[in-house]
Parts: structure tokens; sequence; C-alpha cells
């Protein structure tokens, strides 16, 4: 899918690796210039970059803790120091932390996991919502079918921070919508990522597919043509909207 992004600034968090890497990749083949935002991926965020450069993109690695608010602010900053503007916000940073049940989760790992998923993007929003051109400017968050299901036992607090973010969207598509700033989520399902990877055993990962109408799980590059929409003038009518692109496993 090639939508037209020609001279737009994209800030991605999280665009290390997965799901961000694949976005960042998709929104450089269109045109946009991108900051690939990390954390800890520093190495993972170099090679971003590098798979961007050689297709013939402009893309620039920064680091930050978008758990921590000062760095986001930062990290807004450089963004335009940079590129001069930002035009598309995309909030993907967030994972799930270790897998615990309620009674044996610590109040120090279930704050972690809300900073994680769910306070980053409010601060991603909060500081580079006010640099976002009228009419043009777009905000994406990654959301998560776990804001619908729950999630997998032991994932509260990434499960609740993804209900809250899809509730968030709403309140800032009507907050956002006098300066003609559309704001959605990507809800991706089952998706061979890191997070599956490392926390979901061969066995149970089949079972997943399993309950797939499609039959087969999905790639980062399968959540690139949604947020391509949401990113263009294509999609400046859909605001407010969480976008599920998860083979159907769940349905409105």
């Amino acid at each position: 899918m090639t939508v037209d992004l020609t001279g737009t600034v994209a800030l991605v968090t999280g665009a290390g690796t997965g799901i961000g890497r694949a976005l960042a990749v998709g929104l450089a083949r269109c045109g946009s210039r991108v900051v690939v935002s990390y954390c800890h991926s520093r190495s993972e965020a170099l090679e971003t970059v590098a798979l961007i450069q050689r297709a013939g993109g402009e893309a620039h690695p920064l680091a930050a803790d978008v758990t921590q608010e000062d760095e986001v602010a930062a990290l807004v900053d450089l963004t335009r120091k940079h590129y001069g503007s930002l035009d598309l916000l995309v909030a993907n940073a967030g994972s799930p932390t270790a897998l615990r049940s309620t009674a044996e989760l610590p109040a120090g790992e279930w704050q972690a996991g809300l900073d994680l998923n769910l306070s980053s993007a409010f601060y991603c929003v909060k500081h580079g919502a006010p640099h976002l051109p009228d009419l043009k400017g777009r905000i994406i968050v990654t959301s998560s079918m776990a804001a619908r299901t729950g999630g997998a036992p032991g994932m509260l607090a990434y499960a609740a921070s993804k209900g809250a973010i899809n509730t968030m969207i709403r309140s800032w598509a009507k907050e956002f919508a006098s300066r003609g700033i559309t704001v959605n989520a990507l809800a991706p399902g089952i998706v061979w990522t890191r997070i599956h990877q490392e926390m979901t055993s061969p066995g149970d990962y089949q079972k997943l597919i399993a309950r797939i109408p499609l039959g087969y799980d999905g790639t980062p590059e399968d959540m690139v043509g949604a947020v391509l929409l949401l990113a263009s003038q294509e999609g400046r009518y859909i605001t407010g909207q969480v976008i599920e692109v998860n083979g159907g496993i769940i349905m409105p």
C-alpha cells in the first residue's frame, strides 16, 4: 500500500523492533522523514534506520525512555530541531511485563506496567499534539486486542492499560477535533513479535492461531496498511476509532 506522505515528519516510538519497525519503514516508504525512537534497543533501532536509508528513505534515531515525561518532552523537541516540524505521532512503545497473578503482583511492577503502556502514550500526546499542524496532524496509538479480551492470565497491567488507551483515544479525538487532528488506535491481534517469542509457549501459540478465522497469525508488516490509511489525507475523516487488525479473532 502506498499513500502520499511526502514532506511529513513522523515520530515513531518503540521503532527498533517488531510492529514499530514495520510502521517506521512503511511511513518512510511513503515519503515521511521518520524519527526512530528507542530506549534499550539501540542496535535494533540503527538497523531500522539502515533499512529505511537503503530503500532511499530518510530516518534519524533518537533515544528516550518514554515512561519519563521530561525525556518525552525532549524527544519531541529534538525531533522538531532535527527535521523542522512534526506531523505524525505514532505512540507505539509498550510491552507486557512479567506474568504474575494479581495476588503476586507487587505495586512497583503494577505501576511499571501502567507507565510503559499507558503513561508513555499520555506523555507523547501531551507533548507532541501542541506541535502538530492543524487539519493535517495525525495521532496513532498502538493498543491491543487485550483491551477487549483482558489478555492472558498475568497480563493485568498490560490489558488494563490498553483498555484505558481505547478510552483516551475517544477523548483525544473530541479534544483535538477543533484543530482537524485525527486520533486513532491500532489494535493488533496475534502477531509474531518479541512478546510472543519470549512469553508464549509454542503449544499455547498454536492454540491461539487455531482461534483465528483466517487460519494464520499476523506479521508486523500486516499492521502497516491500517496505519498508512490513518496517517494519510485519505484517512482524514477517520477519528476516535480503534482499528482491529487481527485476522478475525475478534469482530465488533
